[in-house]
């Protein structure tokens, strides 16, 4: 069958104003597919049930219309996090239509007034968001029963194989989403091989039966940087430095394992070897102990900083003048920041996590992922010898090459032809 129309998910992208992570992949991918012309694709949103038509995956202003728009306000406020959590702990035939009723309400308020959906054979739809947030099986319910056909995304799997990185409702909820939407899908694509094989894992252990599985790669287009690519004075000059500077770009969460990063450095340090260490990204709940130990450090402002609001700009700035990139993670779906990287000629040292083996050129140095002898080796290899000159630069896989390879994934999974283009 021939896709007539592709049908793309933003619901939760819409309400986020930040571009890392999942949003980053659900904005760049829409934007790549909007600008192809194998099928015409329409953006969709999760609200009261079902899918509604809406412009685009930019964030939208919440209505303040009651009660959608208070809805919204208060699922997200504190107390009403605090009730979620509360509620995910109610047995799954008593929260399940709890959640299709609140997530449907509250996800409406952005999709407010939007027409709905109007499936028909032919037609894909393709769940790259992060769908655990609302029951997104209802409308894919909907949607199947219009003669659409349908794909969903697994970024990776550490709420079911990690959970001790993730609060408890989260683990209680995409547990369930998955059991739904394996139900109600056609087909599943992941973001790397290696994602795919560990879904695959899990489910011959899990006994569970799975549709149709494939992956494609994300792209890491290099930062459009602007003419003085200039990034605030305090990370110019701890950059600049004399002694050598390692850097770690990434949200503060626990899979990051940073806090094992800066006990390496306090060892090296305490051993005499100067260099420093720059660890940006988002901070988070999970972690703020660490953000307050890496903020109060005696080293801070001198061997150590810490940025957690760093520019596309800066992160372009601390890959172009770091002596390596340090990717302690302890899981990865994919690992963005060490193609970007690559791609910048940044050398890369990271644990052996299979997807960085996946990933990894010659300007990746792996180590074992849990010995701490093995990081400070890797650490003073590089700061006795720069790496950089030998590592060259990985080859750009661009987001138009990402989208493309999503899509063509995506086709064949569904049994459905594209058209020439």
């Amino acid at each position: 069958m021939r896709m007539s129309r592709l049908f793309f998910d933003t619901t939760y992208t819409r309400t986020q104003r930040g571009a890392v992570g999942i949003t980053r992949t659900v904005r760049r991918l829409f934007h790549e597919l909007e600008e192809q012309d194998a099928v015409p694709v329409q953006a969709i949103a999760y609200g009261g049930g079902r899918f509604r038509e809406v412009a685009s995956a930019s964030p939208e202003p919440v209505s303040h219309r009651v009660p959608a728009g208070l809805t919204f306000r208060l699922a997200t406020s504190r107390p009403g996090k605090f009730a979620v959590t509360q509620l995910t702990r109610l047995p799954w035939p008593i929260l399940r239509p709890l959640w299709e009723y609140g997530t449907g309400r509250a996800y409406g308020s952005s999709c407010h007034g939007a027409p709905a959906a109007d499936f028909r054979p032919g037609d894909a739809v393709l769940l790259c968001d992060a769908s655990w947030n609302y029951a997104a099986w209802t409308a894919v319910g909907r949607a199947r029963a219009g003669g659409a056909r349908l794909a969903f995304m697994v970024h990776d799997l550490m709420p079911i194989r990690h959970p001790e990185f993730c609060a408890p409702e989260l683990v209680r909820i995409y547990g369930r989403w998955f059991e739904e939407m394996v139900r109600a899908g056609d087909a599943v694509i992941c973001n790397s091989a290696a994602t795919e094989q560990d879904l695959r894992q899990w489910a011959r252990e899990a006994g569970c039966v799975l549709p149709p599985t494939g992956w494609f790669r994300l792209g890491a287009d290099l930062p459009c940087l602007p003419g003085d690519r200039a990034a605030r004075p305090q990370i110019e000059s701890f950059l600049m430095g004399s002694e050598p500077c390692f850097a770690a770009v990434g949200s503060v969460e626990p899979k990051k394992n940073y806090a094992f990063l800066l006990d390496a450095f306090e060892r090296l340090w305490a051993d005499g070897l100067d260099l420093r260490l720059l660890i940006a990204g988002r901070a988070t709940a999970e972690c703020m102990d660490l953000v307050r130990r890496m903020k109060e450090h005696p080293e801070h402002g001198t061997r150590l900083l810490a940025v957690f609001d760093a520019t596309d700009t800066e992160i372009a700035r601390i890959y172009e003048h770091c002596r390596a990139l340090v990717f302690p993670s302890l899981m990865e779906g994919f690992g963005l920041p060490l193609v970007e990287a690559r791609t910048q000629g940044c050398p890369v040292i990271a644990s052996d996590l299979p997807v960085f083996a996946e990933l990894g050129d010659g300007g990746v140095f792996l180590y074992e992922r849990h010995s701490a002898a093995a990081l400070r080796e890797r650490l003073v290899e590089h700061a006795r010898a720069d790496a950089r000159p030998r590592c060259g630069r990985m080859p750009p896989f661009l987001w138009k090459d990402s989208a493309a390879q999503c899509l063509r994934v995506a086709a064949d999974l569904l049994g459905m032809t594209l058209a020439p283009g």
